[in-house]
């Protein structure tokens, strides 16, 4: 069936995202943002913007959890490469989204327990969609970032939020087992980083103005601006600071876990890279929030 092995199936999700993927990696290589990322390791995926760049530089394999017998491309490089430089960055940008938006109309198809579906997803694909749903909405997050689209960054990367804390507890029930693994660790830090990505996409939003993204383009705030507003203009640093005290606190297990790991002389691969990545964007977001409080105090 289409469902199983057809274009809407999980192998043809994967590739939607991977190729609208490659076509934002491609562009940003293109036109870096900042003289740091023209070295930006080759392996890693590289910064939605400036200030975010020690997060985003991730993995190729980003989640580790594929699906048995879905199998990620190994030429996936070999079309970035072949992304040609003249290409129109806008009309790239454009493409990426539409593959991406489509990647997640199917893996949120796969991951829903709609009653009314006269196809059930399997339960295995549903699992397995669960942990691209969040993956995928942080990508289309990055990309409104890195195109100044902020309000509709915060948007993205909140609807992943409630995907990563899922996650998160899934891992935390009992029977899960006592002892830390690598992968829960990974799973944790997914989850604060993305809290910390609400938080620095808030930021960058212009001062004075509410948080606006595009969902509802027939409708108007208060300051003209079209679109669903997500958090009014008085309340942007507030809710910025409490996501950040969120990332900030769960970090401190994060670190502990970590070093209890080390420990035991578990390798940690890299996730360490990754959590040190975490904790310069928190810094750097910490730096930005200071004199807007100091500010208002």
């Amino acid at each position: 069936t289409r469902n199983t092995c057809g274009e809407t199936s999980l192998t043809a999700a994967l590739c939607y995202y991977e190729y609208g993927n490659a076509l934002f990696r491609a562009v940003v290589r293109r036109k870096p943002l900042d003289s740091d990322n023209e070295n930006h390791d080759e392996d890693k995926k590289p910064a939605a913007k400036p200030s975010s760049a020690a997060a985003r530089k991730r993995s190729l394999d980003d989640d580790k959890t594929k699906e048995p017998g879905l199998s990620v491309s190994s030429k996936r490089a070999k079309i970035e490469n072949n992304v040609e430089e003249g290409d129109n960055d806008d009309d790239d940008i454009a493409l990426a989204l539409e593959m991406l938006s489509t990647s997640f109309s199917i893996f949120d198809w796969h991951s829903s327990t709609d009653e009314d579906k006269k196809t059930k997803p399997d339960e295995e694909g549903k699992r397995y969609s669960l942990t691209q749903v969040p993956r995928v909405l942080s990508t289309i997050g990055d990309i409104h970032s890195h195109c100044g689209k902020f309000g509709d960054a915060v948007d993205a990367y909140c609807r992943a939020l409630p995907y990563r804390e899922n996650a998160w507890e899934e891992r935390q029930k009992p029977g899960k087992g006592e002892s830390l693994s690598v992968d829960d660790l990974k799973c944790q830090r997914l989850l604060v980083e993305t809290y910390a990505l609400v938080a620095e996409a808030l930021l960058a939003c212009k001062e004075g103005e509410d948080v606006v993204c595009a969902n509802d383009e027939d409708k108007d705030d208060i300051n003209g601006a079209t679109g669903k507003v997500l958090v009014a203009a008085k309340d942007r640093v507030d809710f910025a600071e409490s996501h950040y005290a969120t990332a900030r606190e769960k970090l401190q297990d994060i670190v502990y876990q970590m070093g209890k790991l080390a420990a035991e002389n578990v390798d940690l691969g890299d996730e360490k890279k990754d959590i040190g990545y975490l904790v310069m964007m928190l810094v750097g977001i910490g730096n930005t929030l200071e004199p807007l409080k100091t500010a208002r105090s």
